[in-house]
């Protein structure tokens, strides 16, 4: 099927961008490259919370992200297999991802077309548990629709990081910890800054057109 926009950028430098790209500040414990850090002048080995949270700064650093594409037929498991429909973008989308947008699990805001906007969680990587062998963005928009949406343009605002994509032990705990990824982008995009960044993203069209 034929492309129909594909554009990316990101839109500020952390969690805190504020809009015309103003950021808050967020100090975080670094580790060294060697999982190292001093500490009154001795090197001690790095706490595995303060990785998770060096990680984590990390990973945010790059967000928010903005990216729209047409919509693809994908593996065709998310309604079939686990009740979760999810869309697709294709392989030309994906691969433009930053390198520093790590794997993983994401929440934002989502628009098909020119409808409405709604809370969205997404996963990025290669779904471990599916052992695929190519890279993939799979977006669940947190609204039902009466229809399939293949071809339409998806635009997405990633404005948030869940967890690092990880296998599991069967299909029951996958869904069970994509229902809690889904409460989790619920929660996360109740709060007022979530919300200012849908308002600010979404509201002007000139914005997302020329991907800035």
């Amino acid at each position: 099927m034929a492309q129909r926009l594909a554009c990316s950028s990101r839109h500020g430098t952390g969690p805190g961008s504020a809009p015309g790209g103003g950021t808050a500040a967020l100090v975080l414990p670094l580790p060294s490259a060697d999982g190292l850090r001093v500490l009154s002048g001795h090197l001690v080995p790095a706490e595995p919370t303060e990785k998770k949270r060096a990680a984590r700064a990390r990973v945010m650093s790059a967000l928010p992200y903005y990216c729209s594409g047409e919509v693809v037929r994908g593996f065709g498991r998310g309604s079939k297999e686990l009740g979760i429909p999810t869309a697709n973008f294709p392989e030309h989308v994906v691969d433009g991802l930053p390198c520093d947008l790590d794997t993983g699990i994401y929440y934002g805001w989502g628009c098909v077309g020119n409808g409405d906007i709604y809370k969205m969680v997404m996963s990025i990587g290669w779904n471990p548990f599916y052992k695929n062998t190519k890279k993939s963005v799979e977006t669940h928009i947190i609204h039902r629709f009466e229809n399939d949406f293949y071809g339409e343009v998806l635009s997405i605002v990633i404005v948030g990081y869940i967890r690092p994509e990880k296998s599991f032990n069967s299909l029951d705990d996958l869904i069970a910890a994509i229902h809690s990824d889904i409460e989790e982008a619920k929660k996360q995009l109740d709060l007022p800054e979530r919300r200012k960044l849908k308002d600010h993203y979404f509201s002007n069209s000139q914005k997302i057109m020329n991907g800035h």
